[in-house]
């Protein structure tokens, strides 16, 4: 199963003198339980791409299916299918709303109509997953936290609805390194321990780099790239034209070449890159 998008087209202010179209006949498909990453420069279209797949926004033209059901349908199954997309906004602790934490998280299980002792559950296990204490954080207010802690919380509340599909816009922006790293950590182990297909925003090609199965390049509201990592890295030319720069890996390997040492420019994962080095290095001493 999988969500497949096809020729579709999205027009901001139609008919209005600011009219804008932002994405221009897109057809792709995203396979259950891979890892996807949506990259390309500010305005080129993957927010707004995205934001179409649970029907926050309607296509001007196309159609969007998830696991084979048109959710642009009136019928009831429409509904059921955006309710297997769970997304976490670019800036996810603007989504926080409730006077405490656990019922922040409780807040969607509870509209799913789920008994009581299932959302505490969720809630517990959500709270797990993040890193956050149950006993310790259940009852603090949200806006009393940390950024990093917040966007913990707005992210466990999304987690607790169980999606199947888990969208990610821009999920480390303003996080401090170790931040960052631990919820790359934390979203790898839900893609990979809870078989969550997950679809990830980014502008930064190292955390692309880091977990992407398949990698997505937009400009200007057209895909331009859609290959795995391995393939699309090598697109040095439309990276440039998405308005991004290659993993810093490569880019170093690219410096090394140029100063004369022989590795593989393609290169992108780092304990990859650490072993090609030394080799490089060791080749060298033996000439």
């Amino acid at each position: 199963m999988s969500i497949e998008v096809k020729n579709l087209t999205y027009t901001y202010m139609k008919g209005t003198p600011f009219e804008r179209t932002a994405l221009k006949d897109i057809s792709l498909t995203i396979e259950e339980n891979s890892f996807t990453a949506i990259a390309g420069h500010t305005g080129s279209g993957k927010s707004t791409l995205v934001q179409q797949f649970n029907g926050l926004l309607t296509p001007t033209m196309g159609q969007i299916f998830v696991d084979g059901v048109d959710i642009l349908s009136k019928k009831p199954e429409a509904k059921l299918a955006k309710c297997k997309i769970g997304m976490v906004f670019q800036y996810p602790e603007h989504q926080l709303f409730e006077e405490t934490i656990a019922a922040d998280i409780a807040f969607g299980p509870r509209n799913l109509g789920l008994e009581e002792e299932e959302i505490e559950k969720r809630v517990r296990d959500a709270m797990a997953f993040v890193q956050l204490d149950y006993e310790i954080y259940k009852e603090r207010s949200p806006f009393q936290l940390s950024g990093g802690q917040m966007r913990r919380v707005a992210i466990a509340g999304v987690i607790a609805l169980h999606p199947k599909y888990l969208i990610l816009d821009e999920p480390t922006a303003g996080l401090d390194p170790l931040g960052r790293a631990d919820l790359l950590k934390k979203i790898a182990e839900l893609h990979q321990c809870e078989k969550t297909t997950v679809i990830m925003v980014s502008h930064n090609m190292d955390d692309v780099a880091m977990l992407a199965q398949k990698v997505l390049f937009m400009n200007h509201g057209e895909i331009i790239v859609n290959d795995t990592p391995q393939v699309a890295f090598k697109e040095t030319e439309k990276i440039k034209q998405s308005g991004l720069e290659v993993p810093q890996l490569m880019a170093l390997l690219q410096q090394l070449r140029v100063k004369g040492l022989n590795v593989d420019t393609s290169i992108f994962k780092l304990e990859t890159g650490v072993d090609e080095i030394i080799k490089a290095i060791g080749r060298k001493r033996l000439c």
